[in-house]
């Protein structure tokens, strides 16, 4: 009996959900399914840029419902389409790509809500500020047919779609006096981009 009892408790084990699910999402694999863009609006001009380099890692249970995150952005990838202005963005008076080469965020505490979506809370950090960020974000895995059909690369495949606000003073940015009609101190960002299990490397043989 006692023997019995064992091996039960082992089965049960095996069967409930546990580490075995959690994986590990890489970003960045391909510039063409990574979006990421930032849009200031004010009465006089509607400022929009982009980048699609986005690298870093999710790992989650996608089951259990829970993960963590680890992101980041070169400062000098964000492009708004007129060059002159992108040099503004990345100068000292602005978000100071020397300094700061780089925008991160990082979570450990993901987790699955009842509606399906996942509330992220971590630490954002701009132009060497860090503050505390929480956002929902949509993740859905890609089925492997239709990931084979869409033609991407080796792993498993997850959708992850996030919108947030910045406000840049909130991380020592200040807007010039010059600019102040022009651009608006908080910012619209959402990201859309596709994550795999196999590493940028490894996806791209």
């Amino acid at each position: 009996m006692k023997k019995l009892l064992i091996v039960t408790a082992m089965l049960a084990l095996a069967a409930a959900p546990g580490h075995a699910a959690e994986k590990t999402y890489h970003f960045g694999v391909s510039d063409q399914r990574t979006n990421v863009t930032f849009e200031s609006t004010t009465d006089f001009e509607v400022v929009l840029g982009s980048t699609h380099d986005l690298q870093g890692q999710v790992t989650a249970d996608l089951e259990r419902g829970t993960g963590t995150v680890n992101l980041a952005v070169p400062v000098a990838s964000l492009g708004t389409g007129i060059d002159m202005r992108d040099e503004h963005l990345r100068s000292p008076m602005w978000l100071d790509a020397e300094r700061h080469p780089t925008i991160s965020f990082r979570s450990q505490e993901a987790r699955k809500l009842a509606d399906g979506t996942w509330q992220v809370a971590g630490t954002f950090t701009l132009h060497g500020v860090s503050r505390p960020v929480t956002a929902r974000a949509d993740v859905r895995p890609i089925p492997a047919e239709l990931a084979t059909k869409a033609g991407l690369e080796a792993g498993e495949w997850i959708r992850v779609s996030v919108p947030f606000e910045v406000q840049l003073s909130d991380f020592g940015v200040k807007i010039p006096e010059m600019a102040a009609a022009k651009v608006n101190d908080t910012w619209d960002v959402q990201v859309v981009a596709f994550a795999s299990t196999a590493p940028p490397t490894a996806a791209g043989m």
